[in-house]
């Protein structure tokens, strides 16, 4: 049963990796070290999310069909999702810069050591 839930799981991410730009967009600004920089500017794409979203909440108090709940909810997570983006961007970049200088301290210790 488990197997079941997580090959279905593991297929509708795939699908909507595949045809949702917006999640390969996220997963290439986190999991790329040179593309921390863009998950600030990343963030202005949260703002047609919010106002696509803010037209299916209009329709749907109009009256409108129970199933617009599914995109105005898709518009609100992604939008969340896009604001969320730039400060762990701006995280994962500063944590990047403290490693490599970690590194370049220690590889400089490393040739003093010889030196002596």
């Amino acid at each position: 049963m488990l197997g079941f839930i997580v090959s279905g799981v593991a297929s509708v991410v795939a699908t909507l990796n595949r045809y949702v730009p917006s999640l390969r967009l996220i997963q290439r600004i986190i999991h790329r070290r040179d593309s921390h920089k863009w998950g600030v500017p990343a963030m202005l794409i949260a703002v047609p999310y919010f106002l696509v979203a803010n037209l299916f909440k209009g329709i749907l108090e109009d009256g409108g069909h129970a199933l617009f709940s599914v995109p105005f909810l898709w518009c609100l997570v992604m939008g969340i999702a896009f604001l969320a983006l730039g400060p762990i961007s701006l995280l994962l970049l500063a944590r990047c810069h403290a490693q490599e200088a970690w590194a370049r301290w220690k590889g400089r210790r490393r040739v003093d050591m010889r030196r002596r």
